[in-house]
């Protein structure tokens, strides 16, 4: 018994280091969970200091099209907007945003004149002086500011909490804590998205606003006001109609949410008329202007073609590209020089035609996003539940861009937005977002090919990308910078980074100007589109069928 003392004082003695080491260990994590974030209205102004610093960036021809558009609207009557054709930049947007542009050109008489005259011979340095430049990058600026942050502050201050995080740790950390990281996370996935920042600030357009509207339409379904909810995704629509995707979501949530029990009717009446009045107000003065048959052919252009003139990295460039492999094995094997080749390099003007595989028309192409939306209508009817409706929204979103008509590589924002502010609440939906992004954001690189803006959009993408899934981190208690996909996600940003390398300076020296074979713009969306296709298409139709039938209590889709 002598001899034991000293063996149970050391057992003693190590078990007591154990536990210290591991309380250490715990508080360490717990500390680092506690610490507070950056608040949303520092972020917001951080952010937009960086966006003035991108005023003289180049500029893509969207910008000449909403000079344009300004230009009609000032010096044309309303009721002749969709049939002018004074100018190549034709008006090809709903009512709502028409007026926006109206609105847009009432400072710009008075700051720069200039802007608003339809002339372009010798008006191309008056259009791109500095007080031009900064007129048309503030409203942008100023537009995203007061819709889309505001939406953004108001999403994360009504999104329920309750969510459960598979960290224990995270758990016990206080509840203002971890909603000040949803909410800091939500701002950044949102404001510092950096994909928006490149499109918008960069290349120019005003996504930022409409996405804003789309948010404050998912804010209103995550507290329960439905109505309000329908109004403005109707008022979203009569901006820009290529967010009618989600649609289908909608109706079916709706229906399920508002129109039950005693006064299913009436609810339903309201919701109705809520919807037809936004419409009305829209687009029924220019139906009785009689414009009805000149702004439906500028809002669906079926004449320009399957897809767009950059091939947008979703199933469609996988079919083309199978297409072209088609016809060239088909002339190598049956030695027939004369078989015609797909009509698909570019999609401005005229309808693709195909060589082996059958046309697509647009009636197809809708049936199939309809066909692959079916998996998530059938969860939301069944389990109808405000976090899941957020998550089909971005799921529908999805559908469209991979499988719709003539779409846009800028078309990634719709469902990346929807999706980073899912995955501030949703564990599963953050592991989703990680790899769905980093392809998302390389996929939009080709939009800015000239070399001052090579490393910016770069470090844009990194530096964001990283910040924000720092703030992801903090939500959801990870010790990890990316959890399970701690290998993976830098291996695609060495994989992506590799490529803009090579497509911006090495292409050229090895292949020179004019390879066919071995085009830039060919090379990066077929591997963009084979990443995208694998990592998002398969984590989403997938998972979220076999959640809503074998987990029917699992709040995601």
């Amino acid at each position: 018994s002598s001899t034991a003392w000293p063996i149970l004082a050391t057992l003693r003695r190590n078990e007591t280091n154990t536990a210290t080491s591991e309380a250490f260990a715990r508080n360490q994590r717990h500390e680092s969970i506690e610490m507070r974030p950056p608040g949303c209205g520092i972020l917001t102004l951080a952010l937009l200091a960086i966006k003035c610093l991108l005023g003289p960036a180049y500029r893509s021809t969207d910008y000449h099209v909403h000079r344009s558009w300004m230009a009609i609207t000032h010096t044309a009557p309303w009721e002749t907007w969709y049939r002018d054709n004074r100018t190549q930049w034709t008006l090809d947007y709903p009512p709502f945003f028409a007026w926006w542009e109206r609105i847009r050109a009432i400072p710009a008489a008075w700051i720069e004149p200039n802007l608003l005259k339809l002339e372009g011979d010798g008006m191309e340095d008056v259009h791109e002086s500095r007080k031009a430049i900064a007129y048309q990058r503030g409203t942008v600026m100023i537009a995203e500011t007061l819709v889309l942050a505001s939406g953004a502050w108001y999403f994360a201050k009504v999104l329920p909490s309750g969510g459960k995080s598979s960290s224990r740790t995270y758990n016990r950390t206080p509840s203002k804590v971890r909603t000040d990281w949803t909410q800091v996370s939500i701002a950044m996935g949102l404001v510092g998205n950096a994909g928006l920042i490149l499109v918008d600030h960069i290349h120019f357009q005003f996504n930022g606003m409409l996405l804003g509207v789309l948010v404050w339409s998912l804010a209103f379904a995550q507290c329960g006001k439905n109505v309000l909810s329908a109004i403005c995704f109707a008022v979203l629509l009569q901006l820009k109609h290529l967010f009618a995707y989600a649609a289908p979501i909608y109706f079916v949530f709706l229906l399920r949410r508002q129109c039950k029990g005693k006064y299913a009717l009436q609810r339903f009446s309201m919701l109705v008329a809520a919807v037809s009045s936004v419409t009305l107000a829209s687009v029924g003065p220019f139906l009785w202007a009689g414009q009805g048959k000149a702004m439906l052919d500028r809002l669906f252009p079926f004449g320009r073609g399957l897809m767009h003139a950059y091939w947008a990295p979703n199933f469609w460039a996988l079919y083309a590209s199978t297409d072209k492999v088609c016809t060239f094995v088909v002339k190598k094997l049956w030695r027939s020089p004369a078989m015609r080749e797909g009509h698909l390099a570019r999609g401005l003007v005229g309808v693709q035609e195909f060589a082996v595989l059958p046309n697509i028309t647009p009636g197809t192409s809708g049936s199939i996003v309809l066909l692959a939306m079916l998996p998530c209508l059938i969860s939301l009817w069944r389990f109808p539940t405000r976090r899941r409706f957020l998550a089909a929204v971005g799921y529908s979103y999805f559908c469209g861009f991979m499988f719709g008509y003539h779409v846009h590589e800028k078309a990634v924002l719709h469902f990346l937005v929807v999706y980073a502010m899912h995955a501030a609440t949703s564990i599963w939906s953050y592991g989703q977002f990680l790899l769905m992004s980093k392809a998302s954001y390389y996929s939009l690189m080709p939009l800015f090919f000239t070399a001052a803006e090579a490393p910016i959009k770069v470090l844009f993408v990194e530096v964001l990308h990283f910040l924000h899934l720092w703030f992801l981190q903090g939500c959801h208690g990870k010790t990890l910078p990316f959890g399970p996909w701690n290998g993976i996600v830098p291996t695609l940003s060495v994989v992506f980074g590799l490529l803009q390398a090579y497509i911006g300076m090495l292409h050229k020296l090895v292949f020179g100007e004019k390879n066919a074979l071995c085009s830039p713009d060919v090379a990066v969306y077929n591997v963009q589109s084979c990443t995208f296709c694998c990592l998002a298409q398969g984590a989403g139709t997938l998972d979220a069928w076999h959640v809503s039938l074998h987990h029917p209590s699992v709040l995601i889709v």
